[in-house]
């Protein structure tokens, strides 16, 4: 099978990419950056951009399958031009290049949340929907690379670092996802999928205190207080999916891998 990915230089992307090739299928990455940015990437490479609309014909090119992955969740101002235009521009060139399956990677929980960006991703949850290619969406809870820019940039401060406690996650491995990505876009579409989740679900305060003894073990710990409706949907557990823990890799087992000298 011959599968494009968007975003395919991205977290998820890169182990998607690595597993469609490692199962023997071809992969071509979508990125806005030109090839020689990633001189050691597997698979086949087109530069382009879903807000422009640039590369995407030849993108899709003889391609069966699309896993989309590509999103621009620090770009608030790209989120429409990204998430939803972009995705409909694509599908519209998948669909008259004749891709037979296109899968949309998704967030667990959004219905509800004031978030921008989720709001966006909603929308483009409907784009898929209208069936101009045959689809699935996969919705996933939050990667453990994302805890880990979380926590990073809650760390700033000198000798501190200041973490809504009460926040609670499912951190789930890319591995995970992207190795249930390759089962769902090389099997037919199926729609709406069940959530896939973490192994674990942990107040943001556990996942602190693990991730300062590997990174910055002389920080001191203090709870910030957010009093945004975003902060009490995470705080209330809405980005949870405590029935479906799919992933094998722990956040601790996460660490030891990212960051083995200091492990």
């Amino acid at each position: 099978m011959h599968v494009l990915v968007t975003g395919g230089t991205g977290a998820l992307g890169r182990q998607v990419v690595k597993r469609l090739i490692d199962a023997g299928h071809r992969a071509r990455i979508l990125s806005r950056r030109p090839a020689e940015s990633e001189p050691a990437a597997r698979g086949e490479w087109v530069q382009g951009d879903l807000v422009t609309g640039a590369g995407l014909e030849l993108a899709v090119k003889d391609i069966d399958a699309v896993v989309h992955a590509a999103s621009d969740a620090l770009s608030p101002r790209k989120y429409k031009a990204t998430d939803v235009l972009g995705t409909r521009r694509l599908l519209a060139m998948a669909r008259e290049a004749g891709v037979r399956h296109m899968v949309y990677v998704s967030i667990v929980g959004m219905e509800g949340v004031p978030y921008p960006y989720y709001k966006s991703k909603l929308a483009a949850e409907e784009v898929m929907r209208e069936n101009i290619v045959p689809w699935s969406i996969l919705r996933a809870t939050q990667f453990h690379t994302l805890m880990d820019i979380f926590l990073d940039a809650m760390s700033k401060l000198p000798g501190l670092a200041t973490v809504p406690f009460r926040w609670q996650f499912q951190p789930v491995d890319t591995t995970d996802v992207a190795e249930r990505l390759v089962q769902v876009v090389t099997a037919e579409p199926a729609g709406t999928l069940p959530d896939f989740g973490g192994p674990e679900v942990r107040d943001f305060k556990s996942l602190a205190t693990s991730w300062l003894k590997v990174r910055k073990p002389n920080k001191r710990l203090i709870n910030l207080w957010l009093p945004f409706k975003f902060s009490h949907a995470w705080a209330d557990g809405r980005l949870l999916c405590p029935d479906h823990r799919d992933g094998t890799i722990t956040f601790e087992q996460y660490l030891a891998r990212r960051y083995p000298a200091q492990a």
